[in-house]
């Protein structure tokens, strides 16, 4: 059964229905953003519990509170696997905290990242500076806007050490799904 749409700006309540038998309410104090791009609904909202919060297509991204655990948790582990990488490709990661996590590696020289979405990226710059800490200041990172699958299948540069994906949950038919599939990491694997 499919969920009713999940993001209501009910006065000054903010509703978000995360299963059939989970509804989350809370306090909004701020809209910062709401609009949509070409590829989904992007919304900034500032919240009583959470504090500012990345809205996606009605599904909370990432929130002031918790981010660091997500970004860290997503990027750590890959990172210290590798040991020492020098090339980083971040598939999405609009907010730029991937990127953020990324850099504080000391061995790494480039970190390549490529998102979709150009207006979320620039309202997640302009509006969420505490999750990017400078990254587009930094002479390693650089930003693409377009489809990662696509980036990657064109990419003639040296192959990449680590390749991060910080990407929206999977919508069918939507236009990060091939992101989702057997053949991309076999493909991105090459």
């Amino acid at each position: 059964m499919a969920l009713q749409s999940n993001v209501r700006c009910n006065g000054f309540w903010y509703e978000e229905q995360v299963t059939e038998e989970l509804l989350l309410k809370m306090s909004l104090t701020t809209i910062n953003f709401d609009a949509e791009s070409p590829f989904q609904r992007v919304q900034i909202v500032t919240t009583v519990p959470f504090g500012k919060t990345l809205v996606l297509d009605d599904h909370t991204q990432s929130s002031q509170t918790d981010e660091h655990v997500y970004h860290e948790s997503l990027v750590h582990p890959a990172m210290l696997a590798h040991g020492s990488p020098k090339t980083v490709f971040i598939g999405g990661g609009g907010e730029g905290a991937t990127a953020r996590e990324v850099l504080r590696f000391k061995s790494v020289e480039r970190v390549v990242m490529c998102d979709l979405d150009e207006i979320a990226c620039k309202m997640c710059r302009e509006h969420l500076p505490e999750w990017n800490r400078g990254v587009y200041e930094d002479k390693r990172f650089e930003i693409h806007y377009k489809d990662a699958l696509a980036f990657l299948k064109e990419w003639e540069g040296p192959k990449f050490d680590v390749i991060i994906m910080d990407i929206s949950d999977p919508i069918e038919c939507g236009p990060g799904i091939g992101l989702y599939f057997k053949e991309f990491y076999e493909e991105i694997a090459r």
